[in-house]
């Protein structure tokens, strides 16, 4: 028997933080669809043991796809676990074809936000988390967007927040030292993933981007 794949789908990274959608991958498709669209994983996880089938699939470098428990396993969320490098202007994502839209590994979240990546009447909301594991995050309707900070950027911040920074000095450190890029991850409810839920801080784009110019020449 030959097994006959589709051929490679399009997709764009702008269309995917607008929608949630990566091309023809959507939220909700079985696994045997997914199965279908993207040919088998480079690596997967079994969800604890617990399940009958492997939940979590991995497509290096760019692209993991968590399942429901439950059959048909429906596509439950698409992760991008990391951007792409400045130069390139399209990826593989197993068989998706996926153009970057100038989206790269180098930039932060105001970056994102300068870009108009979303429209005005977009719900967006930008979180601090100061807890364990300090991260920041712009949550839309579809896509969640995080960013950690490693142990020495947060020992800096801490450092220089001892000498008094304004809330704006704050948020302007806090963009530049966000280091550790952990990916976009669309769901049906991004806010709902947040972990934990407690102890969060929220800005309009507007309030954040405010914050983060609110002090020139920052030194890096």
């Amino acid at each position: 028997m030959v097994v006959r794949y589709r051929k490679p789908g399009a997709a764009s990274l702008l269309s995917f933080l607008q929608t949630g959608e990566l091309g023809p991958l959507t939220r909700g498709m079985t696994m045997s669809a997914v199965s279908v669209l993207l040919g088998p994983p480079d690596w997967w996880m079994d969800g604890g043991g617990e399940a009958a089938v492997p939940l979590l699939w991995g497509y290096r470098p760019f692209l993991e796809i968590l399942f429901e428990r439950e059959p048909p396993h429906p596509l439950r969320m698409i992760k991008v676990p990391r951007l792409p490098l400045v130069a390139r202007k399209s990826i593989r994502m197993a068989r998706l074809r996926v153009a970057t839209d100038g989206f790269h590994d180098e930039m932060r979240l105001s970056d994102f936000l300068r870009r108009n990546t979303w429209g005005k009447d977009d719900e967006i909301v930008i979180g601090r988390c100061t807890g364990g594991n300090p991260v920041i995050d712009i949550c839309t309707r579809n896509v969640r967007l995080v960013w950690s900070m490693s142990g020495e950027s947060d020992e800096i911040l801490q450092r220089e927040s001892e000498d008094g920074l304004s809330k704006a000095a704050y948020m302007a450190r806090r963009d530049q030292l966000s280091d550790g890029f952990l990916g976009i991850y669309s769901s049906f409810s991004p806010d709902l993933d947040r972990a934990p839920q407690a102890g969060w801080e929220n800005f309009s784009a507007d309030q954040y981007l405010a914050l983060a110019s609110g002090i020139e020449n920052i030194a890096e």
